[in-house]
């Protein structure tokens, strides 16, 4: 996360509080924006980028990758399990009539 601060104060012109801040509201408007199985993600998301246990700095698009991808893997989770309950619903409506 220390890059982004950086690359916002270099290209916007912000103190180290102020690119901090920033990036807190953005992350609080994306998680507003997406449903909340997902909006943890987020967070993780966030997590991974100031954690520096890890060793290794990966880029911001590697980083923006894994997390697409872990969006779309819960997108697509949530997207079987919807359909597991709509042909639940279905199938009991058939045996019941």
């Amino acid at each position: 996360m220390q890059e982004l601060i950086q690359q916002l104060q270099e290209k916007a012109g912000l103190t180290a509080e102020q690119a901090a801040q920033s990036i807190d509201v953005i992350k609080e408007y994306v998680k507003g924006k997406l449903p909340p199985f997902i909006a943890g993600t987020v967070d993780n998301w966030f997590a991974g980028m100031s954690d520096k246990a890890e060793g290794k700095k990966a880029g911001l698009m590697d980083q923006a990758s894994d997390f697409l991808d872990n969006v779309k893997d819960k997108a697509e989770d949530w997207a079987e399990e919807a359909k597991d309950k709509v042909s639940d619903f279905f199938n009991k409506d058939k045996k019941g009539a």
